[in-house]
């Protein structure tokens, strides 16, 4: 190990206060807003056709004269907010910069299928969960033994068979939907096309129910 690297980790590191960490975080926000108004003004300019010289590293300031936004028109001093005359920065409890929250939805909202698969599962298991505590109530009647309630070794069972159940109800749900649409309109058009006139029973039970005596 060389002597550089020795003394570098016997110095003690010294630790932030919290007045200095905000003040480091915050110098971190303003370069990383500068940074990004600066590329944002390019970007204006070479959409708008406002020539810039790429030899020239121009500053915030001179991009801001070439290259002026909607924003430059509100009296923002950034280096004295207390001489700002219509706004000011807007700061966290902490002192920090207020950030733009993210777009979008953190957690997106389930779509209605699976709303529907979420509720059947729900339904189902609470009446497997029933029906094993009744058959478990009675064998321990008959038994003589006490009852303490539904082991937890079978909950993630009667879970996976809920949800299976659930995805099963539902698409057979949603295949007798698309069924029935498709009878009625097959029906709807031989009545344009003058097949039949009025709508027997027969008829009309073979479209609500896909025949004379239900179905699918």
């Amino acid at each position: 190990m060389s002597e550089e690297t020795t003394a570098s980790a016997e110095q003690p590191k010294v630790e932030m206060t919290r007045e200095q960490a905000i003040e480091f975080v915050l110098a971190k926000q303003n370069f990383m807003f500068n940074e990004s108004d600066r590329a944002e003004r390019t970007a204006v300019a070479k959409r708008k056709g406002i020539e810039l010289n790429p030899s020239i590293d121009y500053t915030l300031e001179e991009l801001k004269l070439r290259v002026p936004l909607k924003r430059d028109r509100l009296n923002y001093d950034w280096k004295n907010e207390d001489k700002c005359t219509s706004g000011v920065l807007a700061k966290d409890k902490n002192g920090l910069l207020s950030m733009p929250k993210p777009k979008g939805k953190r957690k997106p909202h389930m779509t209605l299928h699976q709303q529907a698969i979420k509720s059947a599962s729900l339904r189902i298991f609470r009446a497997l969960f029933e029906e094993k505590a009744e058959r478990l109530k009675a064998v321990c009647k008959k038994e003589q033994f006490e009852y303490i309630g539904v082991p937890e070794s079978s909950i993630p069972e009667l879970g996976a068979r809920a949800a299976r159940m659930a995805v099963q109800e539902v698409n057979e749900g949603k295949r007798r939907r698309r069924a029935k649409a498709r009878r009625r309109q097959d029906f709807s058009r031989k009545v344009n096309a003058g097949t039949f006139g009025n709508a027997r029973p027969s008829e009309r039970n073979y479209v609500e129910h896909g025949g004379q005596y239900g179905g699918n």
